[in-house]
């Protein structure tokens, strides 16, 4: 499913049809039983990623026109599945080490895998009460957006672009000043979010702005998986056992504290380069790529649109 507004048509009816496909593929996603294990895991994480997109394509309005009949749904059904997906993600921490790093963890790997997975196991019967209430939320957002088609133009979007660039590039100002847990955290949220909009805003020329969009992409999954190398840190601090396979875990430790440290270094450098324009001039060009498109694609160009 593209997420992807076809510009070429009305804004506030191109973004209610995204909205609803993005609600309905959660739902669909949400009625996955526990039982698969790998399938649930899967379906919370792509449901998520749904919510994420509705919360990114709402913020591209006026605040006047993000009603809060849509808003607190959304913000409630985000709510209900987080505890959930805390509680699964380590487990992807671990795989991806193994398979972009299978030397870090060596022999450490299966038995941290083994202990973690309990974890994961008793996180998500704790929390998988979560999954009914955000279904509650979401079919109550449904119903909101059955009969929601805001009054939005192409200008308004450009403006909406133009405000999310700006909350990224100052939490990532803050980030590289404080480099804290927070303020990194911070910069990631900001970041997935820039890089959904500028996706919804792609037809504006789709083969220069896929690889821009991928690239903020790469920058929020760094931040995000940087983050969670420091949780894995705590888990494996917390260990009482002296030895992970034939890794003793102190040496674990130092492995993953100097590829937390990597991570974040690449992350600096990545972000100085996907910051590097303002986001005045990036929503200014963006609406350029609209005008000057091709008929059909982005027709109906409007004044003031920067």
């Amino acid at each position: 499913m593209a997420f992807v507004l076809k510009l070429d048509r009305d804004p506030g009816a191109e973004l209610a049809r995204v909205m609803r496909l993005e609600v309905d593929s959660a739902l669909h996603l949400l009625a996955v039983t526990p039982r698969d294990a790998g399938a649930f895991r899967a379906a919370i994480h792509d449901a998520r990623r749904a919510l994420r997109r509705c919360r990114a394509a709402l913020r591209l309005l006026p605040s006047d026109l993000a009603i809060d009949t849509l808003v607190r749904p959304l913000r409630a059904a985000g709510r209900a599945l987080s505890p959930l997906r805390d509680a699964q993600a380590l487990l992807e921490t671990l795989a991806q080490l193994q398979q972009q790093q299978p030397a870090l963890l060596g022999s450490a790997h299966p038995v941290l895998l083994q202990r973690l997975m309990r974890q994961v196991r008793a996180g998500e019967r704790r929390h998988v009460d979560g999954v009914p209430a955000a279904a509650v939320a979401l079919r109550t957002l449904a119903t909101t957006l059955a009969g929601w088609r805001p009054e939005v133009s192409h200008a308004q979007l450009w403006r909406g672009l133009r405000r999310g660039t700006l909350r990224a590039t100052r939490a990532a100002h803050a980030a590289r000043g404080r480099a804290d847990e927070a303020a990194l955290h911070r910069w990631r949220r900001r970041m997935r979010e820039h890089a959904l909009q500028l996706e919804l805003l792609s037809a504006a020329w789709p083969q220069v702005l896929a690889g821009e969009v991928a690239e903020r992409k790469r920058l929020a999954r760094m931040l995000g998986h940087w983050r969670d190398l420091g949780v894995l840190q705590i888990h494996v601090r917390r260990l009482r056992c002296e030895h992970l396979g034939r890794l003793r875990r102190d040496s674990l430790m130092q492995r993953l504290r100097g590829a937390h440290a990597q991570l974040l270094q690449d992350a600096f450098m990545l972000g100085a380069r996907v910051h590097a324009e303002s986001p005045r001039a990036l929503a200014a060009r963006i609406a350029r790529y609209h005008a000057a498109a091709p008929a059909g694609n982005a027709a109906h160009p409007q004044r003031g649109s920067s």
